[in-house]
């Protein structure tokens, strides 16, 4: 069963070998079948208006405009046609919508209308891209660093230090907190009225995922949680992180609520589905994994699909 949040599945084969063969690695990029995925400065994705689709155009048509080095290997899909991702300049980037008659959209936007394995796609070319723009100088000694492996090695080029970097991703947990009968949901300040959502934070050093849980849910409401179990990951890629999603059982204790959290309470899953038809309350997006642990929780508590779908605006 495909998961219910976007970016968790992914329509290629990193095929990492090839970043190590930089004479196959070319031979890839001068192929008949290389496909380029162009995103903007700012991590925008360009896709094609028409049916929409990710604009994936043949390297061949690129290679008189960009040098080898500005693109980075992505994979290679199901008919071994190997993938590069490439980053535009404003300019770049009008001159290439006009010409192929697409937009830019951010990857929210742009995951709510791409197949799951091309928002896949998107969603690993932006956290990728993001780290090279994030990985121009050596954190060691400052000097400058060269990207190798096709953009997935960053190396200093300072030979007295010759340190070698490579892209992170940060751990954050997120995590449903039950008591039973009830699912305990908060809404951060920033966010708009009635909105919320499922407790969430990123993991501390020496720290474990499960340590993660207790540790956030306390801080943000003062609530001590006792036994954590796995549901599912996504990555995040605003910029760099992965959620990792959690089901936990909350020990009875009321709320206390900290400076991350505005508003926070129990609800049954009854009262969700009352709640978020009236509009009296916002879920978080489907494209989260946050909306799919509420909606599994929901599931087992109701044993049928939950109704969480807000009001029609008029």
């Amino acid at each position: 069963m495909s998961p219910r949040y976007a970016f968790a599945e992914l329509n290629l084969d990193r095929a990492a070998h090839w970043r190590q063969d930089a004479s196959g690695l070319l031979g890839l990029f001068e192929s008949r079948g290389a496909l380029t995925l162009l995103l903007t400065e700012s991590g925008r994705v360009l896709v094609a208006r028409q049916e929409p689709r990710l604009l994936s155009l043949p390297v061949m048509l690129l290679r008189d405009h960009f040098l080898f080095d500005q693109f980075s290997f992505l994979g290679t899909d199901a008919a071994d046609a190997p993938w590069f991702a490439l980053s535009l300049s404003v300019e770049q980037e009008q001159h290439w919508q006009a010409q192929f008659d697409a937009e830019a959209l951010d990857l929210r936007s742009a995951a709510s209308l791409l197949p799951a394995g091309d928002a896949g796609a998107a969603a690993y070319a932006r956290a990728l891209l993001h780290w090279q723009r994030n990985a121009r100088f050596c954190a060691r000694c400052g000097t400058r660093t060269v990207l190798s492996a096709s953009g997935h090695r960053a190396l200093c080029a300072n030979p007295e230090c010759a340190a070698e970097w490579f892209p992170r991703t940060d751990s954050a947990v997120i995590s449903i907190v039950h008591d039973g009968e009830r699912c305990l949901l908060g809404r951060q300040p920033g966010w708009p009225e009635r909105r919320y959502s499922t407790l969430a934070g990123f993991l501390e050093p020496g720290e474990s995922l499960e340590q993660a849980v207790r540790r956030e849910v306390f801080e943000e409401v003062g609530v001590r949680v006792g036994a954590c179990h796995y549901f599912a990951s996504q990555p995040w890629p605003f910029p760099a992180s992965i959620m990792v999603g959690f089901i936990a059982e909350a020990e009875h204790q009321p709320i206390r609520l900290s400076d991350e959290i505005v508003e926070a309470g129990w609800f049954t899953a009854a009262e969700l589905e009352t709640k978020v038809g009236s509009g009296e309350l916002i879920l978080s997006p489907r494209l989260s994994i946050s909306r799919a642990l509420i909606e599994h929780w929901c599931l087992k508590q109701l044993g049928r699909e939950p109704r969480l779908d807000s009001p029609a605006r008029s």
